[in-house]
């Protein structure tokens, strides 16, 4: 299972959980099934602008859509990051 990090912001709808282990083999699987898991969640995916996402600390560059093409191993790690703006 991949292993989903999850932001604070978002930890309510995961009952505050940090980590979150899913079953998928690409990363819209995965990202899908964790809605599925924690509806509240859905708001993220909604927004692709709220969020960046990260595997095994590489940027997934891209839309949503295009996720389907990032095939992901039982063992790879999930980050998803809020963009901070600021200067």
């Amino acid at each position: 299972m991949a292993r989903i990090i999850i932001p604070f912001p978002f930890r309510k709808h995961t009952a505050n959980q940090r980590e979150v282990d899913i079953q998928g083999e690409s990363l819209s699987q995965v990202i899908e099934q964790l809605i599925q898991r924690y509806p509240g969640l859905r708001t993220m995916n909604e927004n692709p602008a709220l969020l960046s996402v990260f595997v095994n600390g590489k940027q997934i560059q891209g839309q949503a859509k295009e996720w389907d093409n990032v095939p992901l191993r039982s063992d790879d790690e999930i980050s998803l990051i809020i963009p901070i703006a600021g200067g």
